[in-house]
């Protein structure tokens, strides 16, 4: 199995889906091909558990949804703004690549941990803690857009103008 060290997210218009090229632990390159179908899912249960689980909502005592929304919106705010930028991972010539035919969530105190599986037993992990999910998501959130898929999966406190006209950063998303 591969463990999966950083990785770089981009939509693939021609292949309509999303292409994560990873760096290893072993320094290997890895290129991931994940469907609109199967990524749907995994953000779904992610901005379900950040929204039940985010500690800083935890401890505040909001039963406004407006209220609990603004507040999500502001903790997602910071994730992004800490966000640095790397250089994007380059897939290798020799680079293994596979598609991902499915994907299992375990949730623990430390985050969040994803397999990703593909046919013949070939599998790769990425582990997040909160804050690097949350910024994980926003890039994807970004992806999702130039893909022009539908944006109903997205709750109000993603939208990137709701966020933007609140930020002064102008830093790109990576």
């Amino acid at each position: 199995m591969h463990k999966l060290q950083r990785i770089t997210s981009e939509f693939v218009e021609t292949e309509d889906r999303i292409k994560f090229t990873a760096k290893c632990e072993n320094e290997q390159t890895l290129v991931l091909w994940v469907t609109q179908r199967l990524i749907s899912r995994l953000i779904a249960h992610s901005l379900n558990w950040l929204e039940k689980e985010t500690s800083e909502l935890d401890r505040a005592v909001i039963l406004d949804p407006e209220s609990r929304s603004n507040l999500q919106g502001i903790v997602q705010q910071s994730a992004q703004q800490t966000l640095n930028q790397q250089p994007a991972v380059v897939p290798e010539h020799d680079s293994q690549s596979f598609l991902v035919q499915e994907i299992d969530i375990n949730i623990n105190d430390e985050g969040v941990l994803l397999l990703f599986k593909g046919s013949e037993s070939k599998q790769a992990e990425l582990a997040f803690n909160i804050q690097q999910l949350r910024q994980w998501l926003a890039i994807i959130r970004t992806l999702w857009g130039k893909a022009e898929w539908p944006m109903s999966l997205w709750p109000d406190w993603m939208d990137e103008n709701q966020l933007t006209s609140t930020s002064e950063s102008n830093s790109p998303v990576h």
